[in-house]
């Protein structure tokens, strides 16, 4: 029998990511944004991605989980979700796929996105309706969610820090931020792997700094403040060309490496087709 899990099945912008970062506080290794049932398997938890399209599979597949339903006001919701549409869209064919089927396109029509919303939260709560110790209900983004909460839910004792609320608009200010002392839009989608076309939109000239300084920080900015890095050659250029202090960006780094370390090792398939590549190709060449 496959071991349980725990799943948040919330859209996304929701609050999937603090999700996320909730369980890394817990030390709980967790994935979000898997694109299969199988990848999901080397970690304890999973968000977003397919994990809301396909709850149900997940429950047959991995019984006696625990799911977190994510949910926020529906306008401020869809605010969100449509502009994280603009600056992500979906790349292929299977994404689309899943996207189209859980949100009814892939675009950003109003009323065809509430009305999935909706779907998705009827859905959800009729599924459980006769299964309510295996669902918990969190409201992050509105401010509701508390450590006390997830922890009984899921068995974990409480951290003593403040529940993570990772801000959207801080991922906006950090585009600002690199727009505004980079000026070249092309270099920030470069780093970010945003669109340019998304970019162009953003309002360069009524961005102030501290905007970006005085704010919690994302997953998402993270990563991006460690790719600037790389990108200018490590920590005292970037810290350089993007007027900032160095040490804010090494606690950047030092957050990314935590999460990533709470992964598991994925394992490489690269260098085990070179290996059978080459006993193919030795197979072949016996007499």
């Amino acid at each position: 029998m496959a071991k349980s899990k725990i799943f948040g099945i919330g859209l996304a912008k929701t609050g999937t990511t603090s999700l996320n970062d909730a369980f890394a506080i817990l030390g709980i290794a967790s994935i979000g944004c898997p694109t299969s049932i199988a990848s999901i398997r080397r970690f304890d938890a999973a968000t977003d991605g397919i994990v809301a399209d396909q709850f149900e599979a997940l429950d047959r597949t991995f019984p006696n989980s625990r799911f977190i339903y994510t949910v926020r006001d529906r306008d401020s919701w869809l605010r969100s979700y449509t502009r994280y549409r603009g600056r992500k869209l979906p790349a292929s064919q299977a994404h689309q796929d899943k996207v189209k089927r859980l949100y009814g396109t892939t675009g950003t029509d109003r009323q065809v996105l509430l009305d999935a919303y909706e779907r998705h939260d009827r859905h959800v709560r009729e599924y459980f309706r006769d299964r309510p110790d295996d669902l918990l209900v969190m409201n992050i983004v509105g401010g509701e969610a508390d450590w006390e909460s997830l922890c009984e839910f899921i068995g974990k004792p409480v951290p003593d820090t403040p529940f993570p609320a990772s801000n959207e608009q801080f991922t906006d200010n950090i585009f600002l931020h690199l727009l505004h002392y980079l000026k070249d839009p092309a270099i920030v989608s470069k780093i970010s792997k945003a669109p340019v076309a998304y970019l162009d939109t953003l309002s360069v000239e009524n961005y102030r700094p501290e905007y970006f300084i005085n704010e919690s920080p994302s997953k998402r900015a993270d990563r991006i403040l460690v790719k600037s890095c790389k990108y200018f050659g490590g920590v005292p250029a970037a810290a350089q060309r993007l007027h900032l202090e160095e040490q804010f960006l090494e606690e950047a780094i030092r957050r990314h490496r935590q999460r990533k370390a709470l992964r598991p090792m994925r394992k490489s398939t690269f260098l085990g087709k070179r290996l059978r590549r080459a006993r193919q190709l030795f197979a072949r060449r016996k007499p």
